[in-house]
């Protein structure tokens, strides 16, 4: 288990984008980081669950314009992210977007021209139980964990932007009361205390979201992804976050059981490092990691050419970084000057492989299930 630190609105961790709305990206949380100060002594934590689905937010200014965004950016009219346009979350999230931002500024969370958003996570869309009928032509936002047969937005953060300023995140306890008074589903606190108490929740259970939302328990277990841990209170110098998974949705998977004598220096060590690395960057092409590529920008749409040529670039972008994250290559720098023609050429194809497989498998799960 690893701690993550955010500084502030530091650029070359969160790569904000801003719009008229001053739309921030939510960073990707990394399972690991480098030169950690020393953890806050005394700080109270929080567990909880970490949802499968697509990242998105709602954001409301002083002139009570709501505007929605995934991770990449805002979201234009015409673009219907996983159909929450045409399922008319939108104008369901419309209210509750203006009610929070009103409660923010009569609690003293924002001033009165202050932008309010609230992150969360786009989820549901399929719920495989006889007892619950599906939604006419919806997809689920991903697959593995079922939450519910509609769409649904759960928060997880509430950010305050003053004008031209970085957003500063607001205590969770405060978050979740503004937010749930407003109308919001908001994460549910799993435990709570010290840090190594918090460590000591489990990460392998049955998701808790069916049943906040009303609906039976699947015949199986429903698996949830794992958990986040954070501290509760956001006054420190840096962000504290952590974010633990089950082996299931793990984006690095290794396939050979030599690999542990190979990292020691063993078995495989003497094919050299240019092997090790191809070994490495290969168990990063995984469907997990694919679908977290996709889930930022929308369901892959394999008619779409120029869609599909920019997921494949993606996914070859967060392998690369993976590989930097995870301490595979000491830098960006190092890692291109490491990285061979006949590497990057295998990486491509190995990641062209991948998402023409996932693609194909929906197609017939689709046709499957229409009766085609």
């Amino acid at each position: 288990a690893e701690v993550w630190h955010v500084k502030g609105l530091d650029a070359s961790i969160q790569q904000p984008g801003r719009t008229g709305m001053g739309f921030t990206k939510y960073p990707k949380i990394p399972l690991s980081t480098k030169d950690m100060p020393d953890l806050p002594a005394g700080a109270e934590w929080i567990v909880t669950e970490k949802l499968h689905g697509a990242n998105f937010s709602v954001a409301c200014d002083a002139d009570g314009k709501v505007e929605f965004a995934k991770r990449s950016g805002p979201l234009p009219l015409e673009e219907d992210f996983y159909s929450f346009r045409s399922q008319r979350l939108d104008r369901r999230l419309q209210e509750p977007a203006r009610r929070v931002r009103a409660l923010a500024v009569r609690c003293g969370l924002a001033a009165s021209g202050d932008i309010v958003c609230v992150f969360g996570e786009l989820v549901g869309g399929h719920y495989p139980h006889p007892d619950v009928n599906p939604v006419p032509g919806l997809q689920p936002v991903q697959r593995g964990v079922w939450y519910s047969p509609d769409l649904r937005f759960i928060g997880f953060d509430l950010a305050v932007t003053p004008h031209h300023q970085p957003p500063r995140y607001t205590d969770f306890d405060a978050a979740a009361s503004c937010c749930e008074a407003a109308g919001f589903l908001f994460a549910a606190v799993l435990a709570r205390g010290t840090l190594p108490h918090c460590l000591e929740s489990p990460i392998r259970f049955s998701s808790r979201l069916p049943a906040r939302l009303g609906l039976p328990s699947l015949e199986d277990d429903n698996l949830a992804e794992g958990v986040v841990v954070r501290t509760a209170r956001e006054g420190l110098p840096l962000r504290t976050l952590l974010k633990r998974k089950i082996d299931e949705f793990g984006e690095t998977r290794y396939s050979s059981p030599n690999w542990a004598a190979a990292k020691s220096g063993g078995a495989r060590a003497a094919s050299g490092p240019h092997d090790l690395l191809r070994y490495e960057a290969m168990a990063r092409v995984t469907e997990s990691r694919f679908e977290a590529v996709e889930s930022k920008t929308g369901r892959l749409d394999a008619a779409d050419k120029v869609a599909c040529r920019k997921v494949l670039e993606d996914l070859k972008e967060d392998v690369r970084l993976a590989l930097v994250e995870d301490g595979v290559a000491l830098s960006e720098a190092a890692l291109a000057e490491a990285l061979s023609q006949e590497l990057c050429d295998e990486l491509d194809r190995a990641c062209r492989g991948l998402i023409g497989s996932v693609v194909g498998r929906r197609a017939r799960q689709e046709r499957s299930a229409r009766g085609v």
